[in-house]
């Protein structure tokens, strides 16, 4: 008596599973995205979050004690993982500037948890081979078209990457973060609970990168300010931000511009081209003008 519905497919097939009266959802990876090595590792580190009582939702083992399962496809092997279903709504979709704050605590939570990591994290590092190289190699290839707004990305590149690569990578400023750091990767019960969801971009990283994404999916949005400064003051209630950090804010969420839309250009076949509409890259090369201005 299984039940199995699609969600979302994304970096990842989301399914929702139901089964005599129990919920689970179900990660299916695409073909050749990541190495069983990295989805384990990523399982890895959210089960140690668990078991260190931050609210996850692991992942469910075999009677074996594995936890990955194998898909035969005409593409070739995919791998998927079941995991606990929490009950709640994003925080996209329910907004509100205690569950903001709260969100900020358990990623500095995490932050500071993953300083005392008892294994090797085996995961891409987020820096900027993979935060601007393949975001505008994939935008290079989808944009082609738009030669003024690929001129202006180089341009921009030119800038950020020195800066970039001068940024401290010493603990605790640098070290394992999310990586996605969004609205719709809190999970709000009814309780008031906030679950981080969504370790699929998690690795070595500037621990203010996560903190910039989250400033930068908030940028227009109604009560920016409130919702900002809530996570903000969450987050340094447990670890306050260097001076460095917090100058490297400007410079982390001009970089997060270019996620926004080369994530979209990196996954255009199997998403469509939606988030490359003129309306999401001109927002995007505004927001990146916008941080570059604070740079100076």
């Amino acid at each position: 008596d299984v039940h199995c519905q699609l969600i979302s497919a994304t970096m990842r097939d989301v399914y929702h599973v139901r089964s005599k009266g129990k919920q689970h959802i179900f990660y299916l990876y695409r073909y050749d995205q990541r190495t069983f090595e990295e989805i384990d590792s990523e399982w890895d580190f959210v089960d140690f979050l668990h078991q260190a009582d931050i609210p996850v939702a692991p992942s469910i083992r075999r009677t074996d004690r594995g936890r990955i399962l194998t898909f035969q496809m005409p593409e070739g092997e995919r791998y998927g993982v079941l995991t606990t279903f929490v009950e709640g709504k994003h925080l996209r979709q329910k907004p509100d500037v205690g569950a903001a704050r709260r969100y900020g605590r358990l990623i500095a939570q995490i932050h500071a948890l993953a300083d005392v990591l008892p294994f090797e994290l085996i995961r891409p590092a987020n820096e900027a081979e993979f935060l601007l190289d393949r975001m505008l190699d994939a935008l290079n290839r989808e944009l082609h078209e738009q030669s003024e707004v690929i001129d202006y990305l180089r341009e921009a590149d030119a800038i950020l990457r020195p800066r970039m690569e001068a940024l401290s990578r010493e603990k605790p400023i640098y070290g394992i973060i999310h990586g996605d750091v969004i609205r719709a990767n809190a999970q709000v019960s009814s309780d008031g609970t906030v679950t981080i969801l969504d370790f699929d971009l998690c690795g070595s990283g500037w621990r203010a990168y996560d903190i910039a994404t989250y400033q930068v999916v908030l940028k227009g949005q109604v009560n920016e300010m409130e919702f900002k400064a809530a996570f903000l003051d969450g987050y340094q209630e447990v670890r306050p931000l260097t001076d460095p950090e917090i100058k490297s804010l400007p410079l982390l969420e001009a970089v997060r511009h270019f996620v926004e839309i080369g994530i979209p250009a990196m996954n255009v076949y199997h998403w469509g081209r939606s988030g490359l509409s003129d309306y999401w890259v001109h927002q995007a090369v505004d927001g990146i003008r916008y941080y570059l201005k604070e740079l100076g």
